[in-house]
């Protein structure tokens, strides 16, 4: 009997394939092990989805999906392209999975690990965990946007542990509810790894401790302000009057000499004087806050932790190309402390720090919405997979992508029936459509027909056979006995990946780009490349707007001229 063999589909397939087969036998066929050993890829996800009745009943001219379409691989070969993992329990199966990875990067058939994608049909599974465990324990890091919480990354543990230790963390009230047990049980764990890193690194520690001391501190001068107002009956919201004002609260009792140098400033004071002329005074509360604000902003603070070895490590080895993934993450951390600062508050005053309110609205509102949301880690649709990590997708995400080595981590869906809005909807229909009871079917084989066709050198194949863990029977009656098998195969027959193309941006300006490439190559590199958001973007923004603008005017100009 001869051993069936599944070779490679090529480098790239032609898209007016991705809904048909090409002459491929029955499953009947396939059983008797006809197959020639000259098969593709191609062969191997059009015998899956042959499986399936696609004919509408009492209708044999009329099928659930199109059937006259030609699937034409780019490349023909004899080499096996189509594997399979020893039958077994999960935790053996990620294993030798992982191992395989491992021997196909030692073996060069990638120039970089996210050229291999592990595709699941849904990322909260338990294998992905359990895959993702395998993987780093050879040393292989992953990257997987949607299988758990951004704020629960490495980066954003550290980052916001670090901010806990500078701000304080804020008590637990013993609320009932999942979730507000979990999240208070992240930020100790975010203390904890923060503490650890200030054992690291004494220089860390010393900023921290430097920060809390200016926060201290800012608090102080702002009741000792507070004192003087309300002993002299003064009104906070009324306008402040400089002559009558500005000796009793720069003698103020415990006022620091920072308090005293910001309300005797020159520049404030001429500022206060202009106000006044202009009809538009400002508050005593304007001024109480002015005087004792922080210096930084929470965006400020983000790029002076990033100066630190934990973090400088993360930019160094993405300049380098090795891996993207922890400065990505680093960017996603700016986008969201931009946001915190443009709808709550873009200055750290000492009146929001004196009754903890900063605290309480950075942890307990802004962050703890993200994390009982979900929200997840980078993703940008330009460049969705940072060099130097294996992406883990939904196969819905694959849709439309291909890559030279594929892992279906998870060969299972359970058959739920069709969603509520189906048969709510279908009834409305009139037109005939598909049958109710058959919706569910078609659409988990449509879904695993995408997972087999994103491969072009090499397709994996997870195949967990244990209590409780097993995959769908359209796979088992492929993967028998003669199938090929991870410990039998041999990664030499695998043909290397074509080289990645590096993109560049879509779009360049003189001051956005040039000159700021020109100032400082790794400054244009994290705000432009990885999407890092600046703290201080008021010169970029209105280089951006002056470039812009003529520009329009130069177009314009161009489209009033006459011809000759």
């Amino acid at each position: 009997m001869m051993t069936r063999r599944y070779t490679a589909s090529g480098a790239r397939r032609s898209r007016t394939s991705c809904s048909s087969r090409n002459g491929v036998r029955p499953i009947s066929s396939l059983s008797q092990h006809k197959y020639r050993s000259q098969q593709r890829i191609v062969d191997f996800y059009s015998a899956f989805i042959a499986q399936c009745n696609w004919k509408a009943p009492g209708r044999s001219h009329r099928s659930y999906r199109v059937a006259d379409k030609v699937i034409k691989a780019h490349r023909k070969g004899t080499e096996v392209s189509v594997v399979a993992s020893t039958p077994g329990h999960p935790d053996a199966v990620c294993a030798e999975v992982a191992g395989l990875v491992k021997r196909l990067m030692r073996s060069k058939k990638v120039d970089n690990p996210n050229q291999i994608a592990f595709l699941f049909p849904s990322l909260k599974s338990a294998q992905v965990p359990r895959m993702k465990a395998a993987l780093e324990a050879v040393g292989l890091r992953v990257y997987a946007p949607r299988a758990g919480r951004f704020v629960e990354v490495e980066e954003a543990v550290a980052f916001f542990g670090i901010c806990l230790l500078i701000f304080g963390k804020p008590e637990n009230q013993g609320f009932r509810g999942h979730d507000y047990a979990e999240y208070h049980a992240w930020m100790d764990r975010a203390q904890a790894v923060a503490k650890d890193l200030t054992r690291e690194d004494h220089r860390l520690k010393a900023f921290i401790d430097d920060r809390k001391a200016e926060i201290a501190r800012a608090v102080a001068d702002f009741e000792a302000l507070s004192r003087v107002v309300e002993r002299q009956h003064w009104d906070r919201k009324g306008p402040y009057d400089l002559q009558k004002m500005s000796r009793k609260l720069y003698d103020a009792p415990g006022l620091s000499e920072t308090g005293r140098k910001a309300l005797g400033s020159q520049g404030f004071e001429r500022f206060i004087e202009r106000r006044a002329r202009e009809r538009s005074p400002v508050t005593l509360d304007y001024v109480l806050k002015r005087a004792t604000a922080i210096d930084w902003s929470i965006l400020d603070l983000f790029y002076r932790v990033c100066g630190f070895d934990h973090f400088k490590v993360m930019i160094d080895l993405a300049a380098s190309g090795e891996d993207e993934g922890p400065i990505c993450n680093l960017g996603l951390i700016s986008q969201y402390l931009a946001r915190f600062m443009d709808e709550y508050y873009p200055i750290v005053t000492a009146d929001f720090l004196a009754d903890d309110g900063f605290q309480r609205l950075l942890f307990m509102s802004y962050l703890f919405a993200i994390f009982r949301r979900g929200e997840s880690e980078y993703e940008d649709a330009e460049d969705p997979f940072p060099r130097g990590r294996i992406p883990f997708l939904t196969i819905h995400q694959a849709k439309g992508l291909e890559f030279p080595i594929v892992v279906l981590g998870n060969p299972r869906k359970q058959d739920r029936g069709p969603q509520r809005v189906e048969e709510l909807v279908h009834p409305l229909l009139d037109r005939q459509g598909e049958p109710l009871d058959r919706m569910s079917e078609f659409d988990r084989m449509r879904m695993f027909y995408v997972s087999l066709s994103r491969a072009q050198n090499l397709l994996v194949i997870a195949h967990f056979s244990s209590q409780g863990n097993y995959i769908n029977p359209e796979f088992q009656r492929l993967l028998d006995g003669s199938f090929p098998r991870i410990p039998g195969f041999d990664v030499n027959t695998v043909p290397p990946a074509e080289p990645a193309r590096d993109d560049l941006p879509k779009n360049y300006s003189y001051t956005g780009d040039y000159l700021q490439y020109q100032r400082c190559p790794r400054q244009y590199m994290i705000f432009r490349r990885y999407g890092l958001v600046p703290s201080r973007s008021q010169t970029m923004m209105f280089g951006s707007l002056v470039h812009r603008t003529m520009d329009d005017l130069h177009q314009y100009l161009i489209a009033r001229r006459r011809p000759a």
